[in-house]
């Protein structure tokens, strides 16, 4: 009888031990996603209303930075643990940053910021983030944005240079026609072709036959006076 007691004494005790260390120890919390506010996209980093490159490290020129801030409204403990955002570049072709790969959480600050960067023009059109153990139906915002300038696309091979057209004149524009640039030979020239040529032709025969004629008068002549 007095062992009943004794195991039903320990038994109550070890009971109540594993209940106060069951209240002792928190319980842990729960990582949950959470989206953007509906009203905070889609935009550009320009086109956003609250302009800023607080909480952000240094971007260059073309870099648009994404501040992202997670309200005391969503109940969650704790910071982001990270965000993941869409975005549809400059051809409308969607990209997939996250704050691990293309940014970070904010140290300090309230310890209740996130950053994204990403090229110059893109368009934010979706975001969400893990969260410890938030409110039902919270979300978190976009809370400013540094926006770059996006960087000049080079203009194609055909536009750059003008056509050869447009660079020279044609080779008619540059000389003058053949004919034009020297005159014609001065003086008279000889017929070439048709009845002029047989003409000049006869003419010819007729000159030589008539020389050859006095050629002959005139040696008769010298060979009389010899005898």
């Amino acid at each position: 009888m007095q062992l009943k007691r004794t195991l039903q004494t320990g038994l109550a005790a070890a009971a109540g031990i594993a209940a106060a260390l069951a209240l002792a120890t928190p319980a842990q919390a729960e990582e949950v996603i959470i989206l953007i506010n509906r009203g905070n996209i889609p935009t550009t980093a320009a086109d956003f209303e609250n302009q800023s490159c607080d909480n952000l490290p240094d971007l260059a020129a073309d870099e648009d930075g994404w501040v992202f801030v997670l309200p005391a409204s969503a109940g969650a403990e704790g910071n982001f643990i990270s965000v993941t955002a869409t975005y549809a570049d400059e051809t409308g072709t969607e990209r997939t940053r996250t704050t691990g790969d293309d940014g970070g959480i904010v140290e300090g600050s309230g310890d209740n910021k996130a950053y994204i960067i990403t090229p110059a023009g893109w368009t934010l059109l979706d975001a969400d983030a893990l969260v410890n153990d938030p409110d039902e139906d919270a979300f978190f915002n976009l809370t400013h944005a540094c926006a770059g300038t996006p960087g000049e696309e080079p203009s194609s091979p055909g536009e750059e240079p003008s056509s050869p057209t447009e660079e020279s004149s044609s080779p008619g524009e540059e000389s003058s026609v053949p004919g034009e640039e020297s005159t014609s030979p001065t003086g008279t020239t000889l017929p070439t072709t048709g009845t002029p040529l047989t003409i000049a032709i006869v003419s010819a025969a007729a000159l030589a036959a008539a020389g050859a004629a006095l050629f002959l008068v005139q040696r008769r002549r010298r060979e009389a006076q010899d005898w």
